[in-house]
């Protein structure tokens, strides 16, 4: 059950971001990726990854974007990211909090898509000029999802200690 509430809280947060005005089809806040990281600390490496499937497949669907260069994008940098994020967050919990989880999550998912970009959509030098650009907002956003997901995993603790 949790990790169906996972899954459609992913969703939503997916198609609401979807929703909003940004400069680029590829730049997205990544609130979507709170679930995943929230899956991550309470269900495990598996099931994280399970959750971010889904709500990027369901998303996709919903938002009429299903097999479509930004469907692609949207998996291959969310399973890269998952996967950074899954390391380390076993490896380095104890020096690593969210935040710095997901900064890392959020580089690696800007990494992969990019890379995806420039190889088979734009593969012009220019484009690699953007690379700053998208990586300091992969650190903004990635830090912003972190510090939600500490927030959120506190209360959680909280909740299930009372």
């Amino acid at each position: 059950m949790a990790m169906a509430i996972m899954i459609a809280l992913g969703v939503v947060l997916h198609r609401f971001e979807a929703l909003l005005p940004l400069p680029s089809p590829w730049i997205k806040l990544g609130l979507a990726n709170l679930m995943t990281l929230v899956a991550l600390v309470y269900l495990g490496f598996k099931e994280a990854v399970i959750v971010t499937l889904l709500r990027v497949i369901l998303g996709s669907i919903l938002g009429g974007t299903f097999l479509g260069p930004t469907f692609f994008l949207s998996i291959v940098g969310g399973l890269v990211s998952i996967l950074v994020m899954g390391i380390c967050y076993k490896k380095s919990k104890r020096y690593l909090s969210l935040v710095g989880i997901s900064i890392l999550g959020a580089y690696a998912h800007t990494l992969a898509t990019s890379a995806c970009v420039y190889f088979f959509l734009i593969p012009e030098v220019s484009f690699l000029a953007l690379l700053p650009f998208f990586f300091s907002l992969a650190l903004i956003t990635g830090t912003l999802t972190g510090s939600i997901a500490n927030s959120l995993t506190r209360q959680m603790q909280q909740i299930k200690m009372s």
